[in-house]
């Protein structure tokens, strides 16, 4: 079932009744004792009286201050969260939560978080999704479970695709690096939307939405995940806006010999705010 998280301000302190702001992940889980990734983050606002969602992705590579942990990758709040508090996932949430609002100066309302497995489930519970891939996608050596490599292929043009094959169209980047990727993952949530709203999809929606439930981690009360679900239900391709960070990015490598993307701080927490006021 979904967890609750004390991380989420009650909705009398959010500063907004008609909006939210929050964090959206994907954990790249592989075993307790394996580093947990959030190698997808996004920060979106949500706004239900427009209606619309503006989501900007916050790149895993990026070199953020980690409240507590000092300066690493973003990807890793979640990892430290977790494993100084013995695994706990809620832990790992809050100070997922914690870093993005420190760093962009944001008040954040709540965060939903996946892992790749439950992602794959999601898509396989609305029978795969159709995307239209605007280029080939070639990757010889995407990364398999076991920790081996296999080779994926994406023709252009209308594609299906089931859970495992959405998920490594979403992740791959060998070819394109991170601006593919990222909008390779909006491709696939456009098209999960498109999928939601099909009417030929309403007998399983008891099984899509246990599935989803089994997969997505959130603090937000059934009563706001049924707003959520509601909303999502009326928004259209237009109402949704993805940003992305990178051109105000650069490539660094730190002393340890990481590859990080460097950003201006007094400039980009004002760049996300404007992005995600519209």
């Amino acid at each position: 079932g979904v967890a609750l998280l004390p991380v989420a301000r009650p909705v009398s302190a959010r500063q907004d009744e008609g909006a939210l702001t929050v964090v959206v992940g994907g954990l790249d889980t592989r075993t307790p004792d394996q580093p947990e990734n959030t190698d997808v983050l996004m920060v979106a606002r949500v706004d239900f009286d427009a209606p619309s969602v503006r989501a900007m992705s916050i790149p895993r590579d990026l070199l953020v201050d980690i409240p507590g942990f000092g300066t690493d990758k973003v990807n890793r709040a979640y990892d430290h969260g977790s494993k100084a508090a013995d695994g706990d996932w809620e832990a790992g949430a809050a100070l997922t939560v914690e870093t993005v609002a420190a760093n962009f100066e944001l008040d954040i309302d709540g965060i939903a978080l996946t892992n790749f497995e439950g992602f794959a489930d999601v898509i396989d519970a609305f029978g795969g999704v159709d995307v239209d891939n605007p280029y080939e996608v070639y990757d010889a050596e995407y990364p398999t479970e076991d920790f081996g490599y296999r080779e994926i292929y994406f023709p252009a043009g209308e594609i299906h695709l089931d859970g495992e094959d959405a998920l490594a169209f979403a992740r791959t980047r060998h070819q394109d690096g991170d601006d593919g990727r990222v909008m390779r993952q909006q491709l696939v949530l456009l098209a999960l939307l498109a999928k939601a709203q099909d009417p030929a999809i309403l007998p399983d929606l008891p099984e899509i939405v246990r599935e989803g439930r089994e997969a997505v981690r959130t603090d937000f009360d059934r009563e706001m995940q049924a707003r959520l679900i509601e909303l999502a239900s009326t928004l259209s391709a237009e109402d949704i806006v993805f940003g992305t960070m990178t051109e105000y990015l650069w490539g660094d490598t730190t002393e340890s010999g990481m590859w990080v993307y460097q950003g201006d701080w007094s400039t980009l927490p004002g760049i996300v705010q404007g992005f995600l006021a519209g």
